[in-house]
């Protein structure tokens, strides 16, 4: 048998779990009070690690450059704040432009670097003879089908349309014929996406039920 505190945990586990799974009978007020103590534990959590971490390991090991900095970040924070009051919700704007274009600069790089060039090179090892294992044809037959793949994708989000006096603009026929192609692997990657999420949802369901069947005899 579990000591009591093994049984504590369990217990507050069953109830959370009770508690989230009661949305099955329509959004309530113990749904709610769930998810909102979820919400708020994660944030407490978030920003103890955060504080401890990496403000206070930063703020305490600063030579004066990097406190310059810090000073000009903390400032730019203090601005940020009064946004709150619509009449001094201008002084706010530079701190949102920095904080967006910073933001969209890492996204961006990151995107490029972890996702595109990554994709790019592995699409190209396809048609590398040195890393071929086995049936070469086969491997040839595989790279040609991503690259229509990608292509035919690409074309599906190409929106370039020309201009007809008294009509609604329209792509080429080729695009849109190219494009028809590329919603088929748009189907299939969606498809694909959503049974893995839905799988992925279901054995947690299932996980949940038999967690709560085995805490039933316990208790």
């Amino acid at each position: 048998m579990p000591d009591n505190l093994e049984l504590l945990g369990m217990l507050v586990s069953f109830t959370f779990t009770v508690l989230v799974l009661s949305y099955a009978l329509g959004d309530n007020f113990l749904f709610r009070l769930a998810i909102h103590i979820f919400i708020g534990a994660a944030a407490g959590y978030v920003a103890a690690v955060a504080l401890k971490d990496v403000l206070i390991p930063k703020l305490t090991g600063m030579n004066p450059t990097q406190m310059s900095i810090a000073v000009i970040w903390i400032l730019l924070l203090a601005f940020k704040l009064f946004g709150s009051s619509p009449r001094i919700a201008q002084i706010g704007n530079p701190a949102s432009a920095m904080l967006v274009g910073v933001g969209a600069a890492v996204a961006v790089g990151g995107a490029i670097q972890g996702t595109l060039i990554p994709q790019i090179s592995a699409a190209a090892d396809f048609f590398n003879a040195a890393s071929y294992e086995g049936n070469p044809v086969r491997t040839m037959v595989w790279g040609a089908f991503a690259l229509v793949g990608t292509i035919t994708t690409l074309a599906h989000f190409h929106f370039n349309a020309r201009a007809v006096p008294n009509q609604i603009p329209t792509r080429s026929r080729w695009v849109e014929s190219v494009s028809k192609i590329g919603q088929v692997f748009i189907a299939i990657a969606l498809g694909v996406v959503f049974a893995g999420v839905y799988s992925a949802a279901l054995l947690a369901m299932i996980e949940r039920f038999d967690f709560i069947v085995k805490m039933i005899p316990i208790w």
